[in-house]
């Protein structure tokens, strides 16, 4: 079990060392804000893409595409699968509004 969280703890730091800061966008009258195009492309975002809205903590916004979504949780489940953080995971999944988490390829 100990290796298998230092596997997860060095995961999530290469993914830190990962995560850019694109800039700053403004909110306009109609709640729109535009995505800086370094980030679209950098995470493979186009038009017509669902994006899932997060807030974390009440001050964090989080954007994520769907189907990126559902691959994570099912990436999730998979390493938790039979504790306790499995049920956390599928009661985050059941806040999903409804087929948000299949895959295109589905």
């Amino acid at each position: 079990m100990k290796a298998e969280n230092v596997k997860l703890k060095n995961k999530i730091r290469r993914s830190l060392v990962n995560d850019k800061l694109y800039g700053t966008t403004t909110l306009g009258a109609r709640g729109q804000v535009v995505i800086p195009a370094a980030a679209r492309k950098d995470l493979g975002l186009n038009p017509g893409d669902q994006i899932l809205v997060m807030g974390h903590f009440g001050r964090v916004l989080g954007l994520i595409k769907a189907e990126q979504l559902g691959e994570i949780i099912k990436a999730f489940m998979n390493q938790w699968s039979g504790t306790r953080m499995e049920k956390v995971v599928k009661n985050f999944a059941k806040k999903i509004p409804g087929d948000l988490l299949r895959h295109k390829n589905n």
